[in-house]
């Protein structure tokens, strides 16, 4: 209903107007013509500055010391964070956990990228047998 009576009132004050492009409209006469250079600018309102919280100096110490062992902080979810680094030997073929710096992934027979490796993983064990390993 609202949107209706909106319509309304524009189209009631715009009776009688004709809309002309930048160069105008010569057919018409001066006082009912709205051109684009008499319109008022869309003014838009600026958005709210948004301030990150600081971080925790605890959290800062971590995310140096992850980051000076050529780690990246990453956030596990419900506030829990791991340092997780890329591994030496990530990619290279393996048959057991003792040939892997991280994890020896079993489907892909390679040594896991990072380490720590998120969530549940079919691995090889230090003896070559295959099971899986969930982290969170």
């Amino acid at each position: 209903m609202r949107g209706l009576l909106i319509t309304v009132l524009v189209v009631g004050l715009l009776a009688g107007c004709r809309i002309a492009g930048p160069g105008g409209d010569a057919a018409a006469p001066a006082g009912n013509v709205i051109t684009e250079q008499t319109l008022p600018p869309q003014a838009e309102a600026p958005l709210p500055e948004v301030q990150p919280e600081p971080e925790p100096a605890f959290l800062a110490e971590q995310r140096r010391l992850c980051e000076r062992g050529g780690g990246q902080l990453s956030a596990r979810g419900r506030g829990v964070v791991a340092c997780v680094r890329p591994t030496r030997d990530g990619g290279q073929r393996c048959q057991a956990a003792a040939d892997c710096e991280g994890l020896c992934l079993a489907r892909s027979g390679s040594c896991a990228p990072i380490s720590p490796l998120f969530g549940c993983q079919e691995v090889f064990t230090a003896r070559g047998l295959r099971e899986t390993l969930c982290t969170e």
